[in-house]
């Protein structure tokens, strides 16, 4: 079953949480200050959340091995900020213990946010780290 496991199955869960917290929420928002080059999608963001005045973008990755492959969400976020006033942007990585707690996250401008979470059940152990982007 690890095998089927991926982002996308993350969504749901993620969506019922912030919509309970009382938050509007947009799936697949087109991310600002990407312009359409050529065919295809635009480039978007996971989550949009909004509640009053507050906002922030969500990326989520699942994480399959240590050395995950940020830099398009990184990108995604930062052009959030700098297009968006007063929000802030976070990147949620998911996946084994095994591949977590050893994540290798290399961007200066990211900072954790708390400790790892972990949910272990028998030999299924899954966990996701939560870091916040700011422009700097």
């Amino acid at each position: 079953m690890n095998e089927a496991f991926s982002e996308c199955v993350l969504y749901e869960p993620a969506l019922r949480i912030l919509t309970a917290r009382g938050f509007s929420v947009k799936c697949e928002y087109s991310c600002p200050g990407f312009p359409k080059n050529g065919p295809g999608d635009y480039k978007k963001i996971d989550f949009l959340a909004s509640r009053g005045s507050d906002s922030f973008a969500v990326e989520m990755k699942w994480a399959k091995n240590k050395n995950v492959k940020i830099n398009g969400d990184i990108a995604k976020l930062q052009k959030f900020l700098e297009n968006t006033a007063n929000s802030k942007a976070f990147l949620c990585v998911f996946g084994r213990k095994s591949h977590l707690k050893n994540l290798s996250v290399s961007t200066e401008n990211l900072r954790e946010q708390g400790r790892a979470v972990y949910a272990e059940f028998g030999v299924t152990k899954y966990g996701c780290r939560v870091y916040e982007l700011s422009l700097g």
